[in-house]
This record gives structure tokens, C-alpha cells and sequence, in this order.
């Protein structure tokens, strides 16, 4: 199979779409999900209402189900309810033989019921519209005939059930229309309130971290759309599009939010006059009051309460009797709270691991696309020893013959070759693997100014050529690089080992290897893309993770919201941190190891010099001063040496002395053949272009270092981490 390519023409339609599914689905899921939270919070805000106490408006209310308007028998049980729900479902073997469940019928039928508690009773009128209302009841039946399963859900008489409606004074009677302009669910359930509002508080927290995620991610699959892979720019619109969007319209909603329970506030008040006499409606007005300004939990929810409502709750005037109802009703209330802390917890941990590890995945991405940037791209001639970036063309020669593909037979430099085989049938079937094998050999990149040899041997290539053939149940697939195409090449230039005199692209254990077919802009947006979307998965998981510890009691406040929105960009500020540490390392230890390679030659060189003034010390006992400087060079170590300028120095002085010691040999026959004179010129010869290509990359590699810990915003890391400016080649440390 190709690599899918995201900076390819299919690669750039199929993350369009991608892009606009994420974010259509992240407005939906945050919609809904601010929803929840606002229905939630209203909830914590409503007494329950002694059913004496109703008016116009608004209420939940809890009391017994009674049978006086009539029952319904359920379908399978026959037991009498007032509503019930009912499902047939069948156990089936699909083409895979795994077991799975059908469901053949289904459906819900129910009317009018009586609710009763101590100081009175109420029509629900539920029968006109059963799906204009959540019931949320426990399972009451179920049974298991052969394949087939029975299942029920119903409300008896006599069970205690709660139910958030409508009360209309002349019908006396409770019903689920016109709840929204108060930001309140329609609902009739068995549970109490602080169960159903804090499932909510979880499923709203649930879907506002998935919604930022998806933003997040659609995003990011956007920004390489139209070119733009700095990483600077994605963190600032990243900042801007989720922290933005979480403040604007969690503000927005809170705002609607506190508009709809003044209005409710408001609705009740104005109900007094026609029951002032009702010391119950007084006590539930005044409750709600108080719950109103007890659900102030944070800064930002003061900051409404003061802006949009506390001008608008005028407090009733209450006798002591009343006063103590009112407080009854508030100290009944029960918290809102999720019933499954624990769970929460555990899936904020797993969120917070599997975000670590994607973390880690994005940073490497993004590492190598930094380092493809960072990399100036050299031609033949002007290539120097260590990381280099080359585009050039493939060629092959006499000394260097191409291979031939296995499927094709055609000519390439390297191919990975697969056959599979088919197992199975439907959705059974799958392909294996019986014979995977990949070659490659050496190749010359040619450019306009000459050519340089590759050994490929464990480089990354990115095929540029892909072939495959189908013959009964086996499947054939070829991916080679072929000759005579231009392709970018990111490897260490190093020695060749049978030529020392020039250079090679190699593998080394320290450096990154690519070989592709794709041009670097390309690879570019195709890296800054996978790492965008890691990045943004890995802040969504972060944000599920914050938000589920949030609502891990059940309370997600405002607040919450807006601490939540502060993830990203602290997420971003240590991403942004850590890569620009990696960054300084990365540059560090290329100065490090160039300094090491210098500090191996010299110390190669220096072993030799004993042995050479024992051979020099009595043909040459006139040359006093030669053999002063010999002794010198022989005591002078290496490995003691602490900046560049003395070994600049000591290259010097071993470079003067040996040509001088070359010019005083060509009288002496009996030196100039020895051995040992003859083994010191060889590796004199022979390292000396390969110091000096070392100790340009080490000047370069330095001077690189340097200006990236000078510039902002690498020298704070800088000066925090107490990285130190290199030496240059002939001045001191």
C-alpha cells in the first residue's frame, strides 16, 4: 500500500474533507454540549416544588404515580403502567460467525398520570406528545426465549418519579412544552435530581472536550492546506481558534443561561399577587431565590450574576413560618453530582498517558520537519562533512550497476517487494505476508556542479514508484526507486571508507536518513501536517482529561470552562518549549561531536610522534630546534585541550613542523624509506582534508549554535539551561 501523502492532490482533498467533517462536528458537539451543561446547572437551581405550591411556570416536581387516569398493560409482561417502552431484539451469527443483536421491534405508549405528594396532586399530561420528553426509567422486564430477547421500561403506579414541565394554573395540569427559552430538559425520571444532573454534568464536560479536539484538529489539517507549516503560526491561531472559541461561547451561553433563570424568577414572582396567600408559594419563590445566588461558584459566574440578574430577584418578604418552608426546600435540594467519580478519574488518567504519548510521537514529527527546514541544501561540490540536504538526480555506472525490480524487471537503485496471500472469505478475509524482502545499492546523486555516491544501506526512502499485480489469491506489490529521477536526500555526509579523499551520504546513528521522491516543500507540509494533528489530538486528550476531572463530582462551572481553555495554551507554551530545548541539544552536541572528531584525529596524529623522534633523534641531532618542536608536539595532549583556538593552534604547529620535518628527510635516504617515517606521512596526507572538512563543520556547526542561543525566544532556554557560546577556530574560548 502508498503512503498516504497529505501535501498530494488526493492527500489535499481527503484532509479537506477531513477538516470540514471535524469542524462541522465540533460546532454540533459543542452546541450541544454547552447545552447540556446550561440544563445541568439550571437543574441545581430548581426546588423540588411542593406540588401545593404550584403556579404558572416552570417546576420539577416529585410524587407518587397513582392509577386514577388509567393504565396501559405492557406487551410482554402485562404488568399496568402508566408509560411504558418496549424492545425485541434477536441474537444473530453474522458471515464472521461473531454473535450479535438485531433489534425487530420497538417503540413507547403511554398517557395522562396522576403525581401525588403531601400537599396535593397534578395532571401530567404526557399522553399528547410521549417524545417531547427524556424518560429516564431503570429496565423493569426482561426475558430470554430462544434467540429472542424481551425488554421493558415502565412506570407503575406507586412508583416515586420527578418531572420538569410546565404548569398551567387553569388546566391544573403539567406539560413539555415551552421549557426552552428557560434552558430546562423536558423530563420525567425515577432518579433524583442529583443524579440526573450530574450524568449531564459528565456528558456536557464529555462533549465540549471532544468538540475541542475536533476544532483543534480540523484546524491543523487546514493550516497545510494553504501552506502554512510554522509552527509559530499554528500556535497562535491554534490559541486564538479553541481558546477563543471555548471563551466566546462559553460567555455566550453562560450569558443566555443566567438570562433564562432571571426570567424563571421573574415568571414566579410575578405569580404572588394571585397567591399571596399560599405561604408554599412564597417558601418555593424565596427557596429558588436563594439556590439562584448559592449556584454563584466561581469569579465568573459573580461577574453575571451582578451584570444580567441581581437587579432582577427582588426577595419576597417572608414571616418566620415561611422563612423556615423556604429553608426546608433549599436544604432538601440536593447536589448535583456524578455518580461514577471513579470512572472519571480513571479516564482522565488513560487520557492523560495516551496525550503524553502522542505528545512524544508530534514532537518527533515535528523535530524531523524542523530539522528538514533548518538543513540549507548544498550541491556536490559545496557538500561538507556531517548533516546535508541534497537534491539531485539518480544515476548509476559501470562501477556502480543498478538492480532489477522482482515484479517488473525494470531498473532501480532500491525496492521493497511483497507478496501477499488471501485467508479467509467476507468480511473474514486478509491478506498475509508470505515473502517481504528490500534491496538497495549504492547510486551517485548527480547535479549541474558533479556527483556524489549514497550508500543507502539503512535510510528511510520514500519509493517514488509503485506497482502491484493480483494472480488468483495472491497479491504482488513492488515499491522502487528508479534511475534517473530527481529526488531530496537528507543524510550524513562522512568519508568513504575506500576513498578517503572525498565524501559520501551515509548512514549514522546520530542523524536522521530520508531518501524521497517528493519534493521538500512536500515532505515539508506533509510532516507539519501529521504533526499539527497529533498536536491537536494531543490537546483534545488533554482538555478530556481536565474537563472529566472537573466533572468528575458532577461540577463543571464556568470556570471550569475557561480553565479548561487555558489547556491549550499552556499545552502549547511547554510543546513549544520542549522543541525549541531539542532544538538547542540538537545543535549542541552536532558542535560537541564535531569537536570530538577533531579532538580523535589529533589525537591520532599526536600517538605517532614518539616513535618518529626516536627515529629522528640521532640522524637529525643538529636540528636542535626540530626536534625541540617534535618533544613539544610529543607532550602536548589532546585530551587536555579546552577550546577550539588551541586546537587551532596545535593543527598549526603540527602542520609547520611536518613539512618542515618533510624538507629535512629528503636528505637522508635512509629516513626518508622508513617505515615508520613513510606510515607518519601517509596519515599526516591522508587526515589533513579530513581535518579540514572537519573543521569546517565544526565552524558551521558552531556558528549555527551560537546565533540560535542569541535569539529570542531560544535565549531564555538559553540562559535558564546555561547553554555556553562555542569557540570559533582561531580565537579562544
Amino acid at each position: 500500500m502508498r503512503r498516504f501523502n497529505i501535501a498530494s492532490i488526493p492527500g489535499r482533498i481527503i484532509t479537506a474533507i477531513i477538516a470540514v467533517v471535524c469542524l462541522a462536528g465540533s460546532y454540533y458537539a459543542m452546541t450541544t454540549g454547552l447545552s447540556q451543561l446550561t440544563e445541568a446547572r439550571q437543574l441545581e437551581r430548581l426546588p423540588e416544588t411542593p406540588i401545593g405550591g404550584l403556579t404558572t411556570g416552570p417546576y420539577v416536581v416529585a410524587g407518587d404515580v397513582t392509577d386514577q387516569l388509567g393504565t396501559l398493560n405492557t406487551p410482554y409482561s402485562k404488568t399496568k403502567a402508566v408509560y411504558y417502552r418496549y424492545k425485541l431484539e434477536e441474537e444473530y451469527r453474522d458471515s464472521d460467525g461473531d454473535l450479535r443483536i438485531r433489534t425487530l421491534d420497538s417503540g413507547a405508549r403511554g398517557g395522562n398520570f396522576l403525581l401525588r405528594d403531601q400537599t396535593g396532586s397534578v395532571t401530567v399530561a404526557a399522553g399528547g406528545n410521549l417524545g417531547a420528553a427524556e424518560w429516564v426509567l431503570e429496565r423493569t422486564y426482561r426475558q430470554q426465549s430462544g434467540r429472542r430477547i424481551y425488554s421493558e421500561w415502565a412506570l407503575v403506579p406507586g412508583h416515586t418519579a420527578r418531572v420538569i414541565g410546565q404548569y398551567d394554573s387553569n388546566t391544573s395540569s403539567i406539560s413539555f412544552a415551552g421549557l426552552d427559552d428557560f434552558s430546562l430538559p423536558a423530563m420525567v425520571s425515577r432518579n433524583t435530581l442529583a443524579a440526573d444532573s450530574g450524568d449531564r454534568f459528565f456528558e456536557a464536560a464529555i462533549r465540549i472536550s471532544i468538540a475541542t479536539g475536533l476544532l483543534a484538529l480540523g484546524v491543523a489539517l487546514l493550516l497545510p492546506l494553504v501552506k502554512i507549516h510554522r509552527f509559530w503560526v499554528y500556535v497562535l491561531v491554534m490559541t486564538f481558534a479553541v481558546s477563543g472559541t471555548l471563551s466566546v461561547l462559553g460567555i455566550n451561553k453562560l450569558r443566555q443561561e443566567w438570562s433564562a433563570i432571571a426570567d424563571l424568577y421573574e415568571t414566579r414572582y410575578q405569580q404572588l399577587d394571585a397567591a399571596s396567600s399560599e405561604p408554599l408559594v412564597l417558601a418555593d419563590v424565596a427557596a429558588l431565590q436563594q439556590l439562584i445566588r448559592q449556584s454563584t461558584s466561581g469569579w465568573l459566574d459573580r461577574w453575571m450574576f451582578r451584570s444580567v440578574v441581581q437587579n432582577r430577584l427582588p426577595v419576597p418578604e417572608l414571616d418566620e413560618r415561611t422563612a423556615n418552608m423556604a429553608q426546608s426546600i433549599v436544604a432538601s435540594q440536593p447536589e448535583g453530582r456524578y455518580q461514577h467519580a471513579w470512572t472519571s478519574r480513571g479516564l482522565a488518567a488513560a487520557s492523560i498517558i495516551a496525550a503524553l504519548l502522542l505528545l512524544w510521537l508530534s514532537i518527533r514529527t515535528v523535530k524531523f520537519k524542523r530539522l528538514i527546514e533548518a538543513v540549507p541544501t548544498s550541491s556536490t561540490r559545496g557538500l561538507s562533512f556531517g548533516l546535508s540536504e541534497l537534491k539531485a538526480m539518480v544515476d548509476v555506472d559501470d562501477d556502480h550497476p543498478p538492480l532489477r525490480d522482482p515484479l517488473k524487471n525494470e531498473k532501480c537503485v532500491a525496492f521493497d517487494y511483497k507478496v501477499e496471500e488471501k485467508h479467509g472469505s467476507g468480511k473474514n478475509a486478509k491478506w498475509r505476508v508470505i515473502e517481504h524482502r528490500q534491496e538497495s545499492v549504492p547510486f551517485w546523486l548527480e547535479d549541474s556542479e558533479g556527483k556524489v555516491l549514497v550508500q543507502p544501506d539503512g535510510a528511510k526512502i520514500e519509493y517514488p514508484q509503485y506497482q502491484s499485480e493480483r494472480e488468483g489469491d495472491r497479491r504482488y506489490t513492488v515499491r522502487f526507486l528508479d534511475t534517473f529521477v530527481n529526488v531530496y536526500c537528507l543524510g550524513f555526509a562522512g568519508l568513504d571508507r575506500d576513498r578517503p579523499d572525498r565524501l559520501t551520504i551515509q548512514k549514522d546513528e546520530a542523524s536522521p536518513f530520508l531518501i524521497s521522491g517528493n519534493e521538500e516543500e512536500d515532505i515539508v507540509l506533509d510532516r507539519g501536517a501529521r504533526g499539527f494533528a497529533g498536536i491537536a489530538l494531543t490537546l483534545g486528550l488533554f482538555l478530556f482529561a481536565t474537563t472529566a476531572l472537573f466533572a468528575a463530582d458532577g461540577g463543571f462551572s464556568p470556570d471550569n470552562l475557561i480553565l479548561s481553555a487555558l489547556t491549550v495554551p499552556f499545552v502549547l507554551l511547554i510543546y513549544t518549549g520542549i522543541l525549541h530545548y531539542n532544538d538547542i541539544v540538537f545543535l549542541k552536541n552536532r558542535v560537541d561531536r564535531a569537536a570530538a572528531n577533531i579532538d580523535t584525529i589529533l589525537q591520532q596524529r599526536h600517538d605517532l610522534w614518539p616513535n618518529l623522534e626516536n627515529v629522528v633523534k640521532a640522524s637529525l641531532t643538529h636540528e636542535k630546534q626540530l626536534l625541540k618542536a617534535i618533544a613539544q608536539l610529543r607532550n602536548a595532549d589532546p585530551a587536555e585541550m579546552n577550546s577550539s583556538g588551541q586546537a587551532d593552534k596545535l593543527i598549526q604547529f603540527e602542520k609547520k613542523v611536518t613539512n618542515a620535518l618533510q624538507a629535512r628527510i629528503e636528505g637522508y635516504p635512509d629516513l626518508k624509506n622508513n617505515e615508520v617515517i613513510q606510515t607518519f606521512m601517509s596519515i599526516m596526507a591522508e587526515t589533513e582534508n579530513y581535518l579540514s572538512l572537519l573543521r569546517n563543520s565544526y565552524t558551521e556547526s558552531a556558528m549555527i549554535y551560537n546565533t540560535r542561543i542569541q535569539s529570542f525566544p531560544d535565549v531564555i532556554l538559553g540562559k535558564l539551561f546555561r547553554f555556553r557560546e562555542a569557540a570559533q577556530f582561531g580565537s579562544e574560548a
